[in-house]
């Protein structure tokens, strides 16, 4: 991308859903827009209602959309949809439909979110229905790609198999049982594996030919399904090339992206969506859904480096039943300053008038449903005057990485629903272990595993392995070797329990010799719900806390309590209180350090919110990480329940830098958060960006006296006292 539009920062709305806004508001909307300092609008150009007949295309209304926003100086987002099918193609095709599991075909429709119907569109192994698409993009650039409003193409509108239809998560609910489906699913096993030897390897079946190859349909065995919904992952990402392909070939002038939605909202299973596999072949990626700090962070990590906005701020959602709140100041900040604090730099509310088409409506206006002014929307224009007033500072700030990631496992997410039929136990672990770092203030990443080499390995100092049930021979050595050279790693029990090289269960817990990393071995695992007999199906869903406990501390586990074996040398650091048994334990190995969890303690602090024992367990990592671990975050909090995140930039006035600091753990009847926040780099003065947000006193201090000689060479450092309101969130200058 051009540097101008990596420093660029739009901040707008989603406009334009065929048929709504109707024609009547378009230049008045459009205008005030521009009048209030807004910069940008999104527009849908949705296949069902820009191509009516099989050789008919009209864009007419999208053309007239973006003259307006031409002469109002506004630039436009062009979201292609193509989950629209029109009704001549079903007509032509009638056997382009999806088929679910259980047999249901996916007949097309209208939903909340495609008024006109046509959802979810074709299945993606109908060679007709993906000539149809191409041909529809490819006349939407055409007619398109020339107008001097286009600022980039947004070719999908969070990835989706069905489009929502058949989201609940469920074996029924995946797709697609079609026979192209299948044979395409031969072809590709057959791709990866060679030979019927290998695959009946990995499956354990005895298959004689591909045409034999059966799709998963239920809890059975395990590489199977992951197999089958990494087949499912790729046809969705490879129709996201073809469509930048498409572009890219007809368009070398505009970048090109696709907006996503962060699991467990989509997943592998019935959604198809990987952020890190769709974010590689775009210029730029976005999100929906992106105002909290674990989507932003796991966007982050999947754009490696591209620019990212949030497509779809979702600040005033609701329907006809469940009318949306009234947008207060203090959320209104979280939606923007939350992102822009890890490096989020554009913005585009859904929606600007509320929706006034199906049921939507009347929710998710940044208007009043006459177009008038609302107090959030005067909000918005502030905190846009002020962002832009800071824009190049922002977009080329940068928080130095605190080099700690969390294991993002594709084929261990598929496989934890494989045992399951539900994610819990995994997003649970992810979630909780991401809000346990965040809480203590780490820059959190998040490393897939296709990205699991050593030298990637070697970028972190720390990894934190939630819940890795399903791990490959290659990606445990390659965890082994880096551990070796030096990094911490901190795992939770069953830590390559199943074997992704045959699908059988280890004999020995740790597997792959993780025994001898973690210095532990497991014996027997106690989980908090059992089968009754033999015929119940039943799946673990308690949330009952497994007590642990150390010297003065208390913390909590779910789902499972592990008994142990401890090698000589392993210390353990917390015991379960039922018997005493090690809960928590640290062990040297090479040059590195490796802890064991014998629960899923992440998963029971995402339960509990981090509230009722959060704050022991907040004092207990904190303590591993930064004084046993030697892993101290780049910007130090001293006050439980605070965050602070910097953004710094070289200017040419010198290093400058916006502090944004956030009270998330206080609340109203505990009064004011009080906190001390430190940071390795002098500054002389603090400027809130609103005056009536005070609230901090800078103190610098100069590491190292002059006179003493103590500490000389040291970096300075800036402290800053803070005191801030509950649940408030605040941004400040620093120069």
């Amino acid at each position: 991308m051009k540097q101008a539009d990596l420093e660029w920062v739009p901040f707008g709305f989603q406009y334009y859903r065929s048929p709504t806004p109707f024609r009547e508001h378009w230049e008045p909307d459009l205008r005030r827009i521009a009048e209030q300092g807004f910069n940008c609008v999104k527009l849908w150009v949705q296949w069902r209602a820009s191509q009516p007949a099989p050789d008919t295309f009209r864009f007419d209304d999208i053309v007239e959309l973006m003259d307006i926003a031409h002469r109002n100086g506004l630039r436009v987002v062009l979201n292609v949809i193509f989950d629209v099918a029109p009704a001549w193609f079903y007509k032509r095709y009638p056997d382009s439909v999806m088929v679910t599991e259980n047999g249901v075909r996916l007949e097309p429709r209208a939903i909340n979110c495609r008024q006109i119907g046509g959802a979810p569109g074709p299945c993606y192994h109908h060679p007709e229905g993906q000539a149809e698409k191409d041909r529809f993009l490819q006349a939407a650039v055409a007619a398109l790609r020339d107008h001097p409003a286009l600022w980039v193409w947004d070719l999908w509108n969070e990835p989706e198999l069905t489009t929502s239809i058949k989201r609940e998560l469920a074996f029924e609910n995946q797709v697609c049982y079609c026979d192209r489906t299948l044979a395409r699913f031969a072809d590709w096993l057959k791709e990866k594996y060679g030979t019927l030897d290998a695959l009946n390897g990995k499956w354990q079946r005895t298959y004689r030919a591909w045409q034999e190859v059966e799709p998963p349909r239920g809890k059975a065995v395990f590489n199977d399904m992951v197999d089958w919904r990494l087949f499912m992952s790729d046809a969705l990402t490879d129709d996201l090339r073809t469509r930048v392909s498409i572009v890219r070939a007809m368009d070398a002038e505009h970048p090109v992206m696709a907006h996503t939605v962060p699991g467990p909202i989509f997943n592998l299973i019935t959604a198809g969506s990987d952020d890190f596999r769709l974010a590689e072949t775009c210029d730029l990626f976005g999100n929906s859904l992106g105002s909290s700090a674990w989507s932003a962070d796991l966007l982050l990590s999947a754009a490696k480096g591209k620019k990212v906005i949030n497509s779809e701020i979702h600040a005033l959602p609701g329907d006809t039943a469940l009318k949306p709140r009234k947008l207060e100041w203090t959320e209104l900040k979280k939606h923007l300053l939350i992102p822009l604090a890890r490096g989020i730099t554009g913005y585009l509310f859904w929606q600007y008038r509320p929706e006034v088409l199906g049921h939507e409506a009347p929710a998710w206006g940044s208007t009043y449903l006459d177009g008038g002014e609302t107090p959030w929307l005067r909000g918005m224009a502030k905190l846009n005057r002020t962002i832009q007033g800071h824009r190049t500072e922002l977009a080329n700030g940068r928080r130095p990485s605190d080099r700690i990631a969390i294991f993002y496992g594709a084929a261990n997410q598929i496989a934890n629903f494989a045992a399951y039929g539900h994610l819990d136990t995994y997003f649970e672990s992810v979630q909780g272990a991401h809000k346990l770092l965040h809480d203590l203030n780490y820059k959190v990443e998040f490393i897939h595993d296709k990205d699991m080499t050593l030298d990637q390995l070697r970028r972190y100092r720390c990894l934190w392995m939630p819940y890795p049930l399903y791990l490959s021979r290659e990606l445990a050595e390659t965890i082994r070797r880096w551990v070796a050279e030096g990094g911490a790693l901190l795992s939770e029990n069953s830590f390559g329990a199943l074997q992704a090289e045959d699908g059988t269960h280890s004999i020995r817990v740790p597997g792959y010799g993780f025994d001898e990393v973690f210095g532990v071995r497991e014996t027997w695992t106690h989980s908090v719900q059992h089968l009754e007999h033999s015929y119940a199906a039943a799946t673990i869903s308690s949330a009952a806390a497994i007590p642990i406990s150390g010297q003065g501390f208390a913390l909590s586990g779910a789902y499972y309590k592990t008994d142990i074996e401890c090698a000589e040398g392993t210390e353990t650091l917390a015991s379960f209180d039922s018997d005493g048994m090690a809960a928590i334990t640290l062990a040297s190995y090479g040059q590195g350090r490796a802890v064991w969890i014998g629960t899923l303690l992440a998963s029971a602090y995402w339960r509990d919110n981090g509230d009722s024992s959060g704050e022991e367990t907040r004092w207990f990592f904190r303590e591993l990480l930064t004084k046993r671990l030697e892993l101290a975050p780049y910007v130090g909090v001293t006050g439980d329940g605070v965050r602070a995140d910097v953004l710094e930039a070289d200017t040419e006035q010198g290093k400058a830098a916006h502090l944004f600091v956030h009270a998330w753990g206080a609340t109203a009847a505990q009064g004011k958060s009080e906190a001390t926040i430190e940071l390795p780099a002098g500054y002389e003065t603090i400027e809130p960006w609103y005056a009536e947000e005070g609230g901090a006193e800078l103190v610098s201090v100069r590491i190292g006296d002059e006179a003493t000689g103590e500490g000389a060479g040291e970096s300075p450092r800036t402290r800053i006292r803070m005191r801030i309101e509950p649940g408030d969130i605040r941004a400040y200058r620093l120069s």
